[in-house]
């Protein structure tokens, strides 16, 4: 009788070890909520090329732009969680969204299971060339000598530069009005002309006009001082305004129910893609840093960035959206 008991367990292991050895087994798709060219859909497409090496599958990126992430999330909400459809998810998306509107339609940590943090990218704080602030303190004293008069630029509402930008304002108690563009890049050429007066750009879309005497930059919104802008202060230390970070990122999701071993799998590979020289050196030239982690980092970061921006909202009066 033990000899058969031991010959079952053993058909058993048989039958489920290749399940978890065999994958992947086909194609796997990578879906992006943004246009393809953008620094989002950069990433996923360096990540993407680098996983089919780690894993020895096509790894197809999908653009579903639309509704700031949102179609992204609903189609990938919907899809099998078998580990063959991932979604390349943003901070604005995960973490945002779900603060600034009344109600929206998934819960990320209910209906998607966290795989992997990918990259992360500090905006700079950028004023016209022509302005006369040279320094945060002096744009700070400047706005509170004329309350109201001063714009802030931001690729649309509830997006992160919008939400940094009142929580600047509301930290430095100066009164700013915003202005809000249909992504970052519509927003540079008004800043530049100086139709607008500040603004939290990233580092891709800024660096050009900074390079170019068109914007000056005068602080970086990362938690500390950033090897991308080696010169500059953090906006937390300029403007004296503790913790203060309005860095997005982004990381790699899959629908809720996944077998917890493929997010392992897909967890290791990521992390081993986004840990080389070359993922530093890509990410550099496109403004960002590798950002990795385990899949419960990944839930941490979700949560954790949630609140904090549910706080400024709360602290700063935003009207949220429906």
């Amino acid at each position: 009788m033990k000899f058969f008991a031991a010959l079952a367990l053993a058909a058993v292991s048989i039958h489920s070890v290749p399940v978890l050895a065999a994958y992947p087994e086909r194609p796997i798709t990578l879906v992006i909520g943004f246009t393809a060219g953008g620094p989002t859909d950069a990433v996923g497409r360096f990540l993407a090329r680098n996983l089919e090496k780690e894993l020895g599958q096509t790894v197809v990126v999908e653009n579903r732009a639309g509704a700031n992430g949102v179609l992204a999330v609903s189609a990938v909400k919907r899809a099998n969680p078998d580990g063959y459809t991932l979604m390349l998810g943003s901070s604005g998306t995960l973490s945002v969204e779900p603060a600034y509107k009344k109600k929206v339609d998934y819960d990320v940590l209910k209906d998607f299971a966290p795989v992997g943090l990918v990259a992360t990218y500090p905006y700079l704080l950028v004023v016209p060339s022509n302005s006369p602030f040279k320094s945060v303190q002096e744009m700070i004293a400047g706005a509170r000598a004329k309350p109201g008069t001063l714009t802030f630029a931001s690729a649309g509402s509830g997006a992160v530069n919008h939400l940094g930008g009142e929580w600047f304002a509301s930290a430095t108690q100066t009164d700013w009005t915003h202005v809000p563009y249909k992504g970052d890049s519509a927003a540079v050429g008004d800043l530049a002309a100086g139709r607008v007066d500040m603004a939290l750009l990233a580092v891709i879309v800024a660096q050009p006009q900074i390079d170019g005497g068109k914007l000056r930059a005068l602080a970086i919104a990362s938690a500390e001082k950033s090897p991308l802008a080696p010169d500059l202060p953090t906006v937390a230390q300029a403007a004296n305004i503790p913790g203060f970070a309005a860095a997005p990122w982004n990381g790699v999701l899959a629908p809720a129910g996944v077998d917890p071993a493929i997010v392992t799998r897909l967890n290791a590979a990521i992390n081993k893609v986004m840990s080389t020289d070359e993922a530093r050196r890509t990410l550099t030239t496109l403004g960002q840093f590798p950002f990795t982690g385990s899949p419960d980092d990944m839930a941490r970061q979700i949560r954790e960035q949630s609140m904090r921006w549910k706080e400024v909202i709360s602290q700063a009066n935003i009207e949220r959206a429906d």
